[in-house]
């Protein structure tokens, strides 16, 4: 029976050893059937097998296979610092290595120091004379020349305002008795008076003159005196459009007169017209001392009354004269461009010929 038992206990071992395939090969088949190969009869129950005596350790089973990666655990704590190892000998120099990439370009760096002058140069060779130039901008003012002579006594200016009423003077003596006026119109017929008392017969008087040529002495006075007050009012119209331009000279029965506008030479010719003048037409030095004075005065180049615009290359007054006096600055007129038909005067004097659509000093002569 003990027999029995250790057998049932050993077959036991093994198959709880055996693979799990074995394990379901056996299944149908108990420990008695392993040893009568017949069908177990039913028996009374076993002993707990607790009690049994240890079977022999089996031999070590082949290893299984690798299980999964477990879960990566939480970090450990850092260990002590460990002591400074010597320094390293110096390693050998290593090759060049190739040269890299272009860098960026820089800013700018400030301005350097100006350098010391150089040298002076040699006078270069003379250059050829070139073309006559255009008049350049106007300069700046020069200093103040030396005091002049006093001029001529300048023009009567304008009339002042009335001052106030000064106190009555004293009765001059009587003058002497002035010549008798014109005759006035005849007056209107008075009422009649009362018929006065027939006088006493005179004696008979000698033959007088024809009334008639009385009455035509008195027409041509009369006549005469309207003309000259025409001429008077004509006159007085001049020199109120005179009055209106500012500042100029006079010389003999001229006045050159200015107001500072400046325009082409077609355009000065009508405003001088319209002004009861011409343009300036110098025909002596003295004239054309007022006119440089005038043209000094403001600093600028003025036209004059002289064209060849009808006659090319011979200049002549604005009536179609030919001038008498001239003034020109050396080497000309030339007629420079070929389109150089005015004239004008420099603030020296001096005359040259220029293209009429040039802007000048408006200088009109009254």
């Amino acid at each position: 029976m003990l027999v029995f038992l250790l057998f049932g206990a050993l077959v036991t071992a093994v198959l709880s050893e055996s693979p799990p395939v074995l394990k379901q090969v056996s299944q149908g088949w108990n420990a008695c059937s392993l040893v009568v190969c017949a069908p177990a009869e039913k028996g009374i129950p076993g002993r707990d097998g607790r009690d049994g005596i240890q079977g022999l350790k089996g031999e070590k089973g082949d290893q299984g296979l690798q299980g999964p990666r477990g879960i990566l655990g939480p970090p450990g704590k850092m260990g002590p610092a460990g002591p400074k190892g010597s320094q390293g000998n110096d390693g050998s120099k290593g090759d060049i290595g190739e040269m890299g990439p272009r860098g960026i370009r820089g800013l700018q760096g400030p301005p350097g120091n100006v350098g010391p002058s150089g040298a002076k140069g040699g006078s270069g060779p003379q250059g050829e004379k070139g073309v006559k130039g255009e008049i350049g901008l106007k300069g700046a003012p020069g200093p103040q020349g030396p005091k002049g002579n006093i001029g001529a006594p300048g023009p009567a200016g304008a009339k002042g305002s009335v001052g106030e009423k000064g106190a009555k003077g004293d009765v001059g003596t009587k003058g002497l008795q002035g010549p008798a006026g014109p005759q006035g119109p005849v007056g209107k017929p008075g009422s009649p008076g009362s018929k006065g008392d027939k006088g006493s017969i005179g004696d008979k008087g000698t033959k007088g003159d024809s009334g008639l040529s009385e009455v035509n002495l008195l027409k041509s006075k009369v006549s005469a005196l309207e003309g000259q007050l025409k001429a008077l009012q004509a006159n007085f119209a001049k020199y109120q459009k005179v009055a209106t331009f500012p500042g100029g000279r006079t010389v003999g029965n001229k006045v050159f007169k200015t107001n500072g506008y400046e325009g082409n030479f077609e355009d000065l010719k009508q405003k001088c017209v319209q002004a009861g003048g011409q343009l300036a037409t110098p025909r002596n030095a003295a004239e054309n001392d007022a006119v440089q004075k005038v043209a000094a005065l403001y600093n600028k180049s003025a036209f004059l009354g002289i064209t060849d615009l009808k006659t090319k290359g011979t200049f002549k007054y604005l009536n179609d004269q030919p001038i008498t006096y001239s003034n020109w600055l050396q080497g000309e007129p030339n007629n420079n461009q070929g389109n150089e038909n005015c004239v004008e005067i420099f603030t020296n004097g001096k005359w040259n010929d220029r293209a009429c659509g040039e802007k000048r000093l408006l200088l009109c002569e009254f």
